[in-house]
């Protein structure tokens, strides 16, 4: 634990040197690949030692895979292979550390089956004959239309900015941030130019726009990251100071002590919802220093808002404000881990054309192990993520009727209610093991279960929820936004499946 601390610590220095030195206006992009690179493996070797080796080899097959096989199969392959190698290293850690919290390679080994997919899929879809009109609008933002150099392939997979705890980005996004044409891109709202490889990537060669020289940005016109990064990484100081000092107050093995079950029910749910929401700061810690990193370094940078800030949320793990104040589970699940989230749609669900769930399960399950305690929090946050919808449709416009405090009071109702949900079905996830986690849903009569079941099967005839036409009578920003953003129920239980089941290591 201390060294990848350290090794965290180390790579924000190096980001911030990397920022400064190493500007795309002063150094070529194959000096900042190789930069990325060695500092990448550098800093894995100090923190994971020979495991790192791991890392590397399941580097080199995708690539290999990348090399040899016809675009037609690179993307299943990649996965299917990628996805193999990774589940033996679970099983392997289910094995040998039975549940211990532990700090190993395969939280890397996650997030670098994470690129290499998605990159293998971005392939697909620019070199397999597609057209944009075929593709999603997310597909033609990320698809790629040439095959990464061998140096350009290592970089992306190890670099320091992302290899120890993410976030998870793109191969696009990496290629603009190396390159330097992020800035434009986002801020001038131009793409590059013809001579440079994102010719092949973002648009169909008669779709190019030759980005202006007198417009190319340079440093001292480019937003200063420092403050913002230097904001994440005081939070991420905040959560590891209560990671060490409150956290193991609450040890989540208690719940398997007889004791527990002899408290009373309002101890128990306060014990439950305490353990849940102190260990989520294991994640913030190490999730808000990753994004600390690649903040310092440049990366990031996502345009200005209406107010002219600048915004640095393009590749983030967590929204920790977000987690902890969120009004309803889509809210918070969607503030979780969201670049989980973007991989998962960007794998699934807009691609398989039945059973998008399901298949998502299936992939969210696999990435990330075997433990029991896992896909009863899948399960079980997949159901309370329809429950909440079913109450938002139906009682919400209601409330709303009745104006701004009756508002207010379903919001602060719902916030509370979500905050319970939350530790109810993330819970296992911690403890891990499957009868340890009935038993504690047993001592209670499954009573939220049950609620839940008369949300979704009574709740409606009770008060059923306004007609469409009501509904576009009275557009909200909640009903505007929502098709825009997962589309429908399906993508919530996405979100549930993908960014609420984070098992205690970082990733």
């Amino acid at each position: 634990m201390v060294n990848f601390i350290l090794g965290q610590v180390v790579a924000l220095v190096l980001a911030y040197i990397f920022r400064v030195y190493c500007h795309p206006s002063r150094v070529s992009a194959t000096t900042r690949h190789w930069g990325s690179l060695i500092a990448g493996v550098s800093i894995s070797y100090f923190c994971f030692g020979r495991q790192v080796l791991l890392a590397v080899l399941l580097v080199l097959g995708c690539y290999m895979l990348m090399l040899l096989l016809p675009i037609t199969l690179i993307h299943h392959v990649t996965l299917a292979a990628s996805l193999t190698f990774l589940s033996a290293m679970h099983i392997q850690r289910q094995i040998y550390e039975d549940g211990a919290f532990v700090i190993d390679v395969t939280g890397p080994l996650m997030i670098i089956v994470q690129k290499a997919t998605a990159l293998a899929y971005s392939l697909h879809d620019g070199l397999s004959g597609l057209k944009d009109e075929e593709l999603t609008p997310l597909q033609r933002e990320l698809v790629l239309r040439k095959k990464p150099s061998a140096l350009g392939y290592f970089s992306y997979m190890l670099n320091f900015h992302s290899v120890l705890a993410g976030p998870f980005f793109m191969f696009a996004d990496y290629q603009d941030f190396i390159e330097g044409t992020h800035y434009a891109k986002r801020a001038l709202e131009t793409v590059a130019t013809k001579s440079s490889l994102d010719s092949n990537r973002n648009k169909s060669p008669a779709d190019m726009k030759v980005l202006d020289a007198n417009k190319a940005a340079r440093p001292e016109d480019e937003p200063n990251p420092t403050e913002v990064s230097l904001y994440k990484a005081g939070l991420s100081v905040i959560c590891a100071v209560v990671t060490v000092c409150i956290l193991p107050n609450f040890p989540i093995s208690y719940l398997t002590n007889p004791e527990y079950f002899k408290c009373s029910l309002v101890y128990k749910a306060f014990y439950i919802v305490a353990v849940t929401s102190f260990t989520r700061h294991v994640y913030y810690t190490a999730w808000l220093l990753g994004d600390s990193i690649c903040n310092m370094s440049g990366m990031g940078f996502n345009g200005y808002s209406k107010d002219g800030t600048a915004r640095w949320d393009l590749v983030s793990n967590v929204n920790l404000i977000g987690v902890e104040t969120g009004l309803s589970l889509r809210e918070t699940l969607e503030a979780w881990n969201s670049g989980t989230m973007k991989w998962l749609r960007f794998m699934v669900y807009e691609r398989a054309g039945t059973q998008k769930t399901l298949f998502t399960y299936m992939l969210s399950s696999i990435w990330h192990g075997f433990y029991p305690g896992y896909y009863i929090t899948f399960v079980s946050g997949a159901f309370f993520t329809i429950a909440a919808r079913y109450v938002r449709r139906s009682v919400r416009p209601r409330v709303m009727m009745y104006g701004s405090s009756a508002k207010l009071t379903y919001d602060a109702v719902t916030c509370f209610v979500t905050r319970l949900c939350l530790a109810y079905f993330t819970f296992p996830f911690i403890l891990l093991r499957f009868w340890s986690s009935i038993a504690v849903y047993r001592d209670i009569y499954f009573f939220p279960v049950i609620m839940g079941v008369f949300v979704i099967v009574l709740l409606p005839k009770l008060l059923p929820p306004p007609s469409s036409s009501a509904t576009k009578s009275k557009p909200t920003t909640e009903h505007v936004e929502a098709p825009r953003k997962l589309g429908d129920a399906m993508q919530e239980i996405t979100n549930t499946e993908s960014d609420t089941t984070q098992h205690v290591k970082v990733q």
